[in-house]
């Protein structure tokens, strides 16, 4: 498949100016960055992400009066940006801080005075022994109303404000119990003084306005701080996905397994003496110490003890009473030799497995560790605080790359170690697992990687399904749904959504239905000979037609020749397909590097396939008029079938044998099983479900003729209800032929060969 040129770029600095390298890059918009494994440890978070979090902070604060846009940053350092903006930022929020604080006042000003308005024109009461005054309980209003009257004041409700009356000496502890009840208290001469609504609401207006002009003075700010924000998430994703430890963190991890390593191996060694010592006291079935006594497995000497030196088994053992330096033989396992014999075996199974896995994880590490390490020297203190960056860029954006670098560099006065492998198709010098994936094709073939990448992206060795899906699709879609009227519908769809729909954002979806729908056109003009269900030639309209497109069956499909030509070239077409599917699975496994299982187990395969299908098309020749392929017919297939069968048992025996002693084997009985579930559904069940491309038209034809039979019969009235009908057919219709065109290129056709389990290319871009 035609795969751009990839180089890898591997890039170490400073831990702390790591986030400032991933700026650089990313202003180039031209590197995917490779994550890091799962073994590898992430560095520690440089200083600079706290500072990020704090621009966070004002932000969310600012966002509240302001909605922000995203503008281009400037290509220089990023901790500086990052200074000068928090700085700006603190006065702006400072400033904003100022009229929030005022804007709460009045709000909390403006609440009190329209609830104290009905109470301000109430004449109250003025007496020597009597204390009037306002209470404001909120939502404690009746546990408020409770407590005045239990203290035997009176209480006047109006709306959610108490006029409250109580003797002069009650007065202070009533209001303190109200305040504690979360009720605001005001004296009358505070209610009197307390300015109008309007005049609070025209203090509101002008405050509000004055927040919004500051907040629009600093809108370039705000902006640029906004769009550093972003900029910075993303540094951070990348930081954390990708930044590799060089120092101390990695060096620990490698001590850790090493160090449990040979305590397993130390384990191991104890438990293999003590079954050799067992194994030489299997003529008894126990062995019983005196008290006091323990044996001891190779003892250190000399023994201070009292002790006797024996050796069973080829093992030094010592007999002491009392303590010895050595390892001591439990006493479980001398009172039943023979269970404490199983015991220790089973104990050594798993000391073993544990030890193999292990060893299988500091392989994979130190095998990451040496990928992906920009020194791999084990060096830890060396590399303290240091970090790498592992990217990969197109090879024609090398340069842009080695600008940044030089730009980074010069900026930052940093030590920079890079080691670049330029010019070279990655094929030969990354590992397989670790290829992203960008396909180059012209338009329209590259806008059908969309449907292609909705199953799975390819793996740089796999052979890439989106120009079969491209000539597919469309043709699955106009076989199903071949009419002119509606096809040009689907069309206009497509110019929409490449011009004006949406603002032309889903302009490569608008290439597909533009194709789609052309497609469907031709079907429709020069197959079918349809628009909106009306033959063209009612419409005086006579359309070429090449001895080719009978293969679909004729235009008038509701006679039977018409059906069962169609569904005879619906059924070849699925043959080819599917044998075209069998054969690229052949090739991609022999590409992935496993040549022996092509041979031995993806081959009896398309054997098979072949075979079943031809079974398949004898059993259908008279009824399907397939006797152009009696020649071929003829052959003894289900012979051949049973050949392909015993070719992939005897392939499936032979690879276990080679792999069975490999920790990584391929999945050999799976792909046997699998293999022929596949090659059998292929022939039997597969191929005849390539009948739906038959019964879709059949039904568009019977639809569209009962909405154009009832239409004409309404008379005028009918054009409203052949506009619904058709619009109903063609949203129905279209859906249903979007599915199953979607099921036949996956299931029927890419199952069989595609596995989609690459990396799309797709580099950082930062504004």
């Amino acid at each position: 498949m035609p795969i751009e040129r990839v180089v890898e770029f591997r890039v170490a600095t400073s831990l702390d100016l790591v986030p400032e390298l991933i700026y650089y890059i990313g202003k180039t918009g031209a590197a995917m960055f490779e994550e890091r494994p799962e073994k590898l440890p992430r560095p520690r978070d440089p200083p600079l992400f706290h500072k990020i979090k704090k621009i966070d902070e004002f932000l969310n604060q600012l966002q509240i009066y302001f909605q922000p846009q995203q503008v281009s940053l400037p290509l220089e350092p990023l901790e500086s940006q990052v200074d000068s903006v928090l700085e700006k930022l603190g006065a702006v929020q400072k400033e904003v801080a100022y009229y929030t604080r005022l804007l709460d006042e009045l709000r909390s000003k403006l609440s009190t005075s329209r609830e104290v308005a009905t109470v301000k024109t109430q004449q109250q009461p003025r007496t020597e022994m009597l204390d009037a005054f306002v209470a404001i309980p909120g939502r404690a209003l009746k546990e408020a109303v409770e407590l005045v009257k239990a203290a035997n004041a009176t209480v006047a409700q109006q709306g959610n404000v108490l006029l409250v009356v109580a003797e002069r000496g009650r007065a202070p502890q009533l209001r303190a119990a109200l305040e504690k009840l979360g009720a605001k208290v005001l004296t009358l001469q505070e209610v009197a003084e307390i300015e109008p609504p309007d005049v609070l609401e025209e203090r509101l207006r002008r405050v509000e306005e004055e927040l919004k002009s500051t907040v629009q003075r600093h809108s370039d700010l705000i902006n640029y701080a906004y769009t550093l924000r972003s900029a910075a998430s993303s540094i951070m994703e990348v930081f954390n996905k990708s930044a590799i430890d060089e120092g101390a963190e990695v060096g620990h991890l490698f001590e850790s397994y090493e160090n449990e390593i040979r305590r397993t191996e130390r384990q191991l060694a104890d438990l293999r003496r003590i079954k050799q010592v067992l194994e030489g006291l299997s003529g008894r079935e126990s062995l019983k110490l005196p008290e006091g006594f323990k044996l001891y497995v190779d003892p250190e000497l000399p023994i201070e003890a009292p002790h006797v030196l024996q050796e069973i088994n080829g093992v030094k053992v010592a007999l002491v009473r009392g303590e010895a330096r050595g390892l001591e033989v439990p006493l479980e396992y001398l009172a039943d030799i023979k269970t404490g014999r199983q015991l220790v075996e089973g104990a050594i199974a798993s000391a073993e497995a544990a030890l193999r896995k292990l060893r299988r994880d500091l392989e994979v590490l130190e095998k990451q560790y040496g990928e992906l390490s920009l020194y791999g020297d084990k060096r830890w203190e060396e590399h303290r605080d240091v970090a790498t960056l592992v990217f990969y860029v197109l090879e024609r954006d090398v340069k842009k790359i080695d600008d940044a670098l030089s730009e980074f560099a010069r900026r930052n006065s940093a030590r920079l170690d890079i080691l670049r492998r330029t010019r070279y198709k990655y094929f030969d010098s990354v590992p397989m697992e670790r290829r992203p994936t960008l396909e180059k094709y012209p338009a329209p073939i590259r806008q059908f990687t969309h449907i292609v990448y909705m199953y799975g992206v390819p793996r740089p060795y796999e052979i890439s399904p989106v120009p079969l899906v491209a000539l597919m699709f469309p043709l699955f879609f106009g076989w199903m749904y071949g009419d002119l009227g509606h096809g040009f519908l689907l069309f206009l769809l497509g110019v929409l959504l490449m011009t004006k729909l949406y603002g032309g954002r889903h302009r490569d979806w608008g290439v597909i239905w533009t194709v789609t729908g052309l497609t469907s056109m031709f079907f429709g003009a020069f197959v079918y000979q349809e628009a909106f269900g009306f033959p063209l030639s009612a419409f005086g309209i006579e359309m070429p037609s090449a001895p080719l497109f009978h293969l679909f069956g004729e235009h008038q499909l509701v006679a039977t020749e018409g059906v069962v030509m169609a569904i005879r070239a619906a059924f070849i077409l699925g043959f080819f397909l599917i044998l075209l599917s069998f054969l690229a699975k052949f090739v991609n496994t022999w590409l992935k590097g496993e040549p022996d299982v092509a041979l031995g187990l993806i081959l009896p395969q398309v054997v098979l396939f072949f075979s079943l299908a031809m079974v398949f098309f004898s059993l259908v020749k008279e009824a399907l008029h397939l006797q152009f392929m009696s020649p071929i017919l003829q052959l003894p297939w289900i012979y051949v079938f049973l050949v392909a069968l015993l070719w992939s048992f005897a392939g499936a025996l032979a690879l276990r044998a080679k792999y069975k002693h490999h920790e990584e084997a391929p999945p050999i009985t799976e792909e046997l099983i699998l293999g022929f579930v596949e090659g059998s559904l292929g022939a039997l069940a597969n191929i005849p479900s390539f009948a739906r491309l038959v019964i879709l038209i059949l039904i568009h034809g019977v639809l569209t003729k009962l909405v154009n039979g009832v239409a004409l019969s309404l008379g005028p009235a009918g054009i409203a209800f052949a506009i619904f009908g058709h619009s109903l057919i063609a949203t129905a219709e279209g859906l249903f032929s979007l599915v199953q065109s979607l099921r036949l290129s996956f299931y029927e056709t890419l199952s069989k060969f595609y596995e989609g389990r690459g990396r799309l290319f797709l580099p950082l871009k930062l504004p």
